[in-house]
C-alpha cells in the first residue's frame, strides 16, 4: 500500500521506538475506552512520551485512532497470511486463535464502526486489498472442489468472519461478569467454529 494512501502516513514496516510505544499505548487505551473516552495524556504517560511529541506525530486524537486501526490491520493481515492457503475450516480456526490472542483488534473495529467515517479515516486501501485477497482465496478453494461452488465468495467470506467473531457480540458471552473464558471453553468454541464452517461449505 502506498504511504500516501495511509491515513496515518505509516508504511507497513518497523517503526521508530517512541512512535511504536505511542501506538501500543494508544491501542490499549482506544480498545478499552473508544475514541471519545480515550485520554491523550494517559496515552502519552503510558508511552513515556510527552504530549508535545505525540502531537508532533498525530495532529489530533482521531488521527491517532486511525493510525492504530491501520497498524492493527497490517499486523492482522501478516498474522493470518501464513494460513491463507489452508482449508477454510482450518483458516477459521486460525482466525479464532488470533481473536482470542488479540481481542483488542476486534474491539477497535467495533469502536470504528460506532464512530463512523465522518469522524475517523479508516485505511480503506488496506481493507479492500485484504478483502479482495480473501475472496480470491475462496474462489480458488471453490475451483478445486473443497468449497461448495454455489456460495457467493464475498458472502461466504463474511459469514466465516461472523462465525469466528460471534462470541464477541453474543450477549450472554459478551456481557458476562467473568469475560475471560477458561482454556476448555476456548478449545470448545474453537472446535465449534471449525465444525460450523465445515458444515457451511459442505
Amino acid at each position: 500500500m502506498n504511504t500516501l494512501d495511509s491515513p496515518s502516513g505509516l508504511p507497513p514496516k518497523e517503526l521508530e521506538p517512541t512512535r511504536q510505544r505511542i501506538l501500543e499505548a494508544a491501542r490499549a487505551e482506544f480498545a478499552a475506552h473508544g475514541l471519545a473516552g480515550a485520554r491523550i495524556d494517559r496515552i502519552a504517560r503510558t508511552a513515556s512520551a510527552s504530549k508535545e511529541r505525540l502531537y508532533a506525530y498525530y495532529r489530533h486524537k482521531a488521527e491517532l485512532f486511525s493510525a492504530v486501526l491501520e497498524l492493527n490491520l497490517i499486523e492482522f493481515a501478516r498474522a493470518v497470511a501464513q494460513d491463507a492457503g489452508a482449508s477454510l475450516p482450518e483458516f477459521a480456526g486460525a482466525l479464532y486463535d488470533h481473536s482470542v490472542a488479540h481481542p483488542e483488534y476486534l474491539r477497535m473495529i467495533d469502536w470504528a464502526n460506532l464512530e463512523g467515517r465522518d469522524v475517523i479515516n479508516p485505511p480503506l486501501a488496506l481493507i479492500e486489498d485484504f478483502h479482495a485477497e480473501r475472496v480470491r482465496g475462496v474462489i480458488a478453494l471453490q475451483a478445486d472442489g473443497s468449497v461448495d461452488a454455489s456460495w457467493d465468495p464475498d458472502h461466504l467470506n463474511a459469514l466465516v468472519f461472523g462465525i469466528v467473531s460471534c462470541w464477541i457480540h453474543e450477549p450472554a458471552a459478551a456481557l458476562a461478569a467473568d469475560r475471560a473464558p477458561d482454556a476448555d471453553t476456548i478449545a470448545a468454541r474453537r472446535a465449534s467454529v471449525v465444525r460450523a464452517v465445515e458444515r457451511l461449505i459442505g
